[in-house]
């Protein structure tokens, strides 16, 4: 019996121990099963914190790019009162949400590539790229078009009103030497070779005929995977990777990620392969451009940039040429320039005006300033052409009726009913322009209130050019920023030696706000060209644009969360369109968050920033 009982015992005993065991092993799966959940839960919410800051980085980002169109919407006078597109302030570190927790604090900076007082990209602002800072493709695709159609032709073989020794000499000067303006203007851009050049223009032309050094559809027909030429304007300048010898670097230089700045790593990248192209000294200094600029030619070409028609308040331009009711125009040029003198003579000129200046085409000039100035052309040569030049301007002046003043007693003989048959090129007709009154049995040659001196120009200039226009759109497209463009497309522009863009480098930096350097006119009023020359330049060169690329980043300052976007804003139209969009975060967030900027007022105060 007591055996029997101590049997049991065992057993009861055997029994506990493994049901403790037992326990044991549930109490730790279960222990292992809260771990592994309670760890699964910190995990999903560390990526839900991290996708709710790469969220509100991206929405900082977006709040950037909607204050580029808020700022592209306002008129000139107003965002030169905001602090202007270059360096501004309101661009840097603009705070979006606003936390004492630095990793709940979001920003957003707009930033661009620098440029030194030499004209060459270096560093870094804080600001916008105007477009108009760069050569517009499928303008100089047009400009190319009108040369082929022969305005080029006529100043290369000197058919002009200006003479028979001025057509002889013209002739002279030019043979052998080509006439596109585009190519010449295209290789300035330190890489560019003639076949690449030439290879561009035929991409766009309308035409089959392949140039000298170009490629037409012949070429690409015979490639692996062959396609067509757009023989039209293209869409964007990546596009250009589709034409004969333009490669990813050449496009992009060595800016891997895009922030329009060489890291470290990128720099040392270039200085392996040897690269000089884009240094400050630039083409001034005569060192020869080898391999792609640093930032690639997407620097130096758009096909976007445009200006707004309008005046400094956004106030629409008198189309001097549009209407065919005088006394409407009377009046609005009244309104607008408040002289009956000025306004009467404009009416006058579009019943019997002749323009200031030989008569001859912008064009035609360019041309003949662009062969003048050609290495190719002998100097004597070149000497000899431009003295005919002013010779002939001072033999038409002499050959002129006596001319008198303008004034309002002339203008009562004019018939305000009747529609003008005069038109204006350019409102620098102006200058030094005549109005013919028929009285009696006698011709009247009457002079223009607007000079040509700098004293007068200076007076004038900046209201005709603010208030007047001869263009008949919203935006005229594709002139060149002579204020912001890069040192090598000044030099690239025809007509402008290199002494002279010099000197607009050096004024570009003087510091000067004078009303005359808001218009590109200035360079007349400063006796840096010649009236002549300002009229030939005047269609490629502006000191306005109203197109801006923005890179935005938006980011949280107290985390590696970020947005990075590149766009293209245009103020053209009544309400701000974005023309080019896309994000680059994948290619990193491209600057520290010092550079970025920290914003350690950013405080709640009543629901606001405090800024």
């Amino acid at each position: 019996m007591k055996f029997v009982k101590r049997k049991q015992l065992r057993q009861a005993r055997k029994r506990s121990a493994f049901l403790l065991i037992l326990v044991l092993v549930v109490v730790a799966m279960a222990s292992l099963a809260g771990l592994t959940f309670a760890r699964s839960m910190l995990n999903t919410h560390k990526i839900s914190v991290a996708y709710s800051s790469r969220l509100q980085a991206r929405m900082c980002a977006e709040s950037g790019l909607q204050s580029v169109r808020l700022f592209a919407a306002l008129s000139r006078s107003e965002r030169d009162e905001l602090g202007g597109s270059e360096v501004n302030d309101r661009f840097y570190a603009r705070n979006v949400m606003p936390n004492l927790d630095p990793e709940r604090r979001g920003n957003f900076t707009i930033i661009s590539p620098a440029m030194d007082e030499f004209g060459s990209y270096s560093g870094l602002r804080y600001g916008l790229q105007n477009e108009s800072s760069k050569l517009n493709l499928n303008a100089l695709a047009q400009l190319d078009a009108m040369a082929a159609a022969g305005d080029v032709t006529a100043a290369a073989t000197g058919q002009s009103s200006s003479g028979d020794a001025m057509s002889m000499l013209a002739s002279e000067l030019t043979a052998g030497v080509s006439s596109s303006i585009a190519a010449d203007m295209l290789l300035a851009i330190p890489g560019m070779t003639e076949d690449i050049a030439d290879a561009i223009l035929d991409w766009m032309d309308e035409d089959d005929e392949t140039r000298p050094y170009g490629a037409e559809f012949d070429y690409y027909a015979q490639l692996p995977t062959p396609y067509r030429p757009t023989n039209g304007p293209i869409n964007s300048v990546e596009q250009l990777l589709l034409v004969r010898g333009v490669t990813p670097q050449l496009l992009f230089g060595y800016d891997v990620n895009r922030n329009g700045v060489l890291d470290d790593a990128e720099s040392q990248q270039m200085g392996m392969m040897g690269n000089v192209s884009g240094s400050s000294a630039g083409i001034a200094s005569g060192v020869d451009n080898v391999g792609p600029p640093a930032l690639g030619w997407s620097q130096y070409l758009t096909v976007y940039s445009m200006e707004k028609n309008v005046d400094q308040f956004g106030e629409p331009r008198i189309n001097i040429n549009a209407s065919d009711d005088m006394q409407q125009l009377y009046d609005d040029l009244l309104a607008a320039l408040g002289d009956e003198t000025a306004a009467s003579f404009i009416v006058a000129y579009r019943y019997a005006g002749a323009p200031g200046g030989d008569g001859t085409s912008p064009l035609m000039a360019l041309a003949t300033m662009a062969a003048a100035e050609s290495s190719e052309i002998d100097g004597a040569l070149g000497a000899q052409l431009q003295s005919l030049q002013a010779a002939s301007g001072d033999n038409q002046a002499n050959g002129q009726a006596q001319t008198q003043p303008w004034s309002l007693d002339a203008f009562s003989t004019f018939d305000l009913t009747q529609a003008g048959s005069v038109t204006f090129g350019q409102v620098l007709d102006l200058f030094d322009a005549t109005v013919t009154v028929q009285q009696g049995n006698a011709q009247v040659v009457y002079s223009s209130p607007f000079g040509s001196l700098p004293g007068e120009m200076a007076l004038a200039m900046p209201l005709l050019m603010d208030s007047l226009t001869t263009v008949d759109a919203p935006g005229i497209p594709g002139r060149i920023n002579i204020m912001t463009c890069p040192q090598e497309i000044l030099y690239g522009i025809p007509g402008l030696p290199d002494e002279k863009v010099q000197m607009i480098l050096e004024a570009r930096v003087d510091g000067s706000e004078s009303e005359t350097r808001k218009h590109e006119t200035w360079l007349a009023v400063e006796s840096i060209l010649t009236m002549s020359e300002m009229r030939a330049l005047l269609p490629l060169i502006t000191c306005g644009g109203d197109v801006y690329k923005a890179q935005v980043v938006g980011y949280m300052e107290g985390s590696a969360a970020f947005s990075r976007l590149e766009a293209i804003v245009s103020g053209v139209g009544d309400v701000p369109e974005i023309l080019f969009f896309r994000r680059l975060d994948n290619h990193e967030r491209g600057f520290d968050i010092p550079t970025l900027g920290q914003r350690f007022d950013a405080t709640l105060s009543g629901g606001t920033v405090m800024q």
